[in-house]
């Protein structure tokens, strides 16, 4: 299964986080292709042992006698690399197509249920959207011509053969499976861009989406159960375990399109806290904490030199540098921000702010105005604001 997440919104914000956003915890990078980071979370593990074994011990032995369990095995672990290139594939086209239509695609991820690819904010338009969810689908229907030409035309491996010919069924059931109207899949978000384009109301469209990918969901969960109870218990719980991961990301879908509409007019200003208080770059980590941090309570600052933002230093900077050595390391040293330093201003839309904190998953960004320091934005005054609409719609309710 593949699909796409941006992670730089508001539930990510709103720790409404889903097990779609796969920029967890436990991914690390292999790769980087065309500037975008390719990793793989240890959940992946699992389902390549599941594939390979699967292949080696019934698909492999049934299509080529006479094989070893060596040669068997290597022909197992050689289809399931193949089958998660083409679900890289699949996620790289997604990716590829959001960069070319304004997006920002950092990351591809690869996990239990297929892949995700990891963009930034959501799309401007419907067409945007259509684009960059049905090329998926396409890429993968266009993996299982060539594989299926592969299988018709290498008559003389056997091998080959069979690897060609499972990789075209697969990228055939892939490619139909993305295309069920079930959000966040790739059929789901056509179906979004489609309504969207329809009602001109992309929150309107995000509901109906969502709503018909919880039907799907429940159909996947009710037919695993009723595989399970056919005695097809190892089919029947992945099943079912694919509709609670679709019915998850659905309700975080739908609740972030709920958080969207209640910020969309804010603008920075109305949600940060005024406070000018920086630190220069030359001052001990010391004197930081005892003059700073634990007099103000507070878990990170500007740093400035003369009036100009340089950098950012929290607690976890102070942290890394053993406790004998903070007199005489300073804020400049261990500061983050170095390399470019990202900042928004009192007018900057909180949605396009909210995209900068998630850019490099950052905690807070400073604020200016121009070249003066007027505060931090930390992800807590956006949970907070959140927090506070919420209970005022639901007062309202």
């Amino acid at each position: 299964m593949a699909s796409h997440v941006e992670p730089g919104s508001v539930d990510e914000l709103s720790r409404r986080r889903s097990s779609v956003s796969t920029g967890m915890s436990g991914a690390y990078r292999l790769f980087t292709v065309a500037g975008i980071d390719v990793r793989v979370h240890v959940s992946w593990i699992v389902i390549f042992a599941l594939v390979t074994w699967s292949l080696a011990t019934n698909y492999f032995p049934s299509v080529i006698r006479g094989a070893s369990d060596v040669e068997l095995w290597v022909l197992g672990a050689t289809a399931a690399i193949l089958l998660f290139a083409s679900v890289l594939l699949h996620e790289l086209a997604h990716s590829l197509v959001a960069r070319a239509r304004g997006m920002e695609a950092r990351s591809i991820t690869l996990f239990i249920f297929g892949g995700v690819s990891s963009l930034a904010g959501e799309p401007r338009r419907p067409s945007t959207e259509f684009l960059v969810a049905i090329v998926g689908p396409l890429t993968s229907f266009v993996i299982a011509v060539i594989a299926l030409g592969v299988a018709v035309f290498v008559t003389n491996a056997r091998p080959i053969e069979a690897i060609a010919s499972y990789l075209a069924v697969i990228n055939g059931l892939l490619g139909t499976f993305n295309l069920i109207p079930g959000f966040p899949l790739d059929g789901g978000r056509v179906l979004r861009s489609i309504v969207w384009q329809v009602t001109r109301d992309a929150r309107r469209a995000t509901e109906i989406a969502t709503t018909v990918g919880r039907v799907v969901a429940w159909g996947f969960m009710l037919w695993g159960f009723w595989r399970v109870l056919n005695n097809d218990v190892f089919g029947g719980i992945w099943i079912a375990a694919i509709g609670w991961f679709l019915q998850s990301a659905a309700s975080a879908a739908l609740d972030q399109a709920v958080a969207d509409a209640r910020l969309r007019r804010l603008r920075v200003g109305d949600v940060f806290r005024p406070d000018p208080t920086g630190v220069a770059p030359d001052v001990p980590l010391a004197e930081l904490v005892e003059r700073y941090m634990l007099p103000g309570a507070r878990r990170s600052l500007p740093v400035v030199d003369g009036r100009r933002v340089v950098g950012i230093v929290t607690l976890s900077d102070v942290q890394s540098v053993p406790p004998e050595r903070r007199a005489t390391t300073t804020v400049g040293e261990v500061m983050g921000g170095r390399d470019g330093l990202v900042t928004v201003t009192p007018t900057t839309p909180l949605r396009r702010a909210i995209e900068a904190l998630g850019s490099g998953d950052y905690e807070q960004v400073p604020v200016v105005d121009g070249d003066e320091l007027v505060g931090l934005l930390t992800r807590a005054d956006v949970v907070r604001q959140i927090q506070m609409r919420e209970a005022l719609d639901g007062a309202r309710s």
